[in-house]
């Protein structure tokens, strides 16, 4: 005797709690999607009594005294904190880095603060360190500042890392998804995925026959390198939390253009 269903009619299917209607965080909050950018228009930016920016991009570009920085922060969390091509220490510098980059800035400054978890390897932190060490003097920049947290055991993940930096954007540098007209065209400059599925690799034990190697890495010499060729960019994303379809979404909301993406 079997017992038999129909299938189901996927076109039918509903959500009866759509996951952005709850009274709590979940993961898809920090997804860096919709959910992301809603809780922080819908709640972060009114409790801080700040209106919502017509773009809210990687990096905040201040005048100061004359010259223009470019201000940025970002918050590290990934496990395993080693992986194939990198580790959350090269993460934390080229996160930020890279978000300064992206405003046409030239990093040159980061801060960092370590969130410790008891019971942490002392040598799994040297290690977290060096790799960040490492990373900076890659990147070309000075951590000049920082601090130390110990969280209780069970209250953290081994290492949260969190940077935030200053570059200083040249003169004539105006990149901003505001500037996106139609007709303008997309570039993505290397593979996509490559960094999310060595972590997942790496963490599931997946074993993949081709070593797949994240793709971490300072992006300032490059970006400075297409600034001199051709200034009057109008925007650069690094894809990250929520990759290339976040990216392209934050920019037709900011810009007002749709976005048709093409494989050549």
């Amino acid at each position: 005797m079997s017992d038999t269903t129909a299938a189901p009619d996927m076109f039918a299917l509903t959500c009866p709690a759509p996951l952005r209607e709850r009274a709590r965080v979940v993961m898809g909050h920090g997804g860096g999607g919709a959910m992301s950018a809603e809780l922080v228009e819908q709640v972060v930016l009114p409790g801080l009594g700040s209106a919502v920016p017509a773009a809210l991009t990687d990096s905040a570009v201040l005048e100061l005294g004359g010259a223009r920085l470019a201000f940025s922060t970002d918050s590290f969390v990934v496990r395993p904190l080693f992986f194939p091509g990198g580790s959350i220490g090269d993460l934390a510098v080229n996160g930020t880095v890279n978000d300064l980059a992206m405003s046409g800035a030239r990093p040159a400054f980061l801060s960092c603060g370590l969130i410790l978890e008891e019971g942490v390897e002392i040598d799994t932190v040297s290690r977290v360190a060096e790799a960040l060490g490492a990373a900076a003097r890659a990147a070309g920049v000075r951590v000049v500042t920082g601090d130390t947290k110990v969280v209780e055991a069970g209250h953290g993940d081994g290492v949260y890392i969190n940077t935030s930096g200053i570059g200083l954007v040249p003169a004539g540098v105006e990149l901003d998804p505001r500037r996106v007209v139609p007709g303008d065209v997309v570039l993505v400059s290397g593979a996509i995925g490559a960094h999310g599925m060595a972590i997942m690799s790496e963490r599931e034990n997946l074993g993949f026959e081709a070593d797949v190697v994240s793709d971490c890495a300072p992006l300032g010499g490059l970006v400075e390198a297409m600034l001199n060729v051709t200034p009057d960019l109008h925007v650069l994303r690094d894809p990250t939390r929520g990759g290339l379809a976040a990216s392209l979404n934050e920019i037709a909301a900011a810009s007002g253009c749709g976005v048709v993406v093409q494989q050549r």
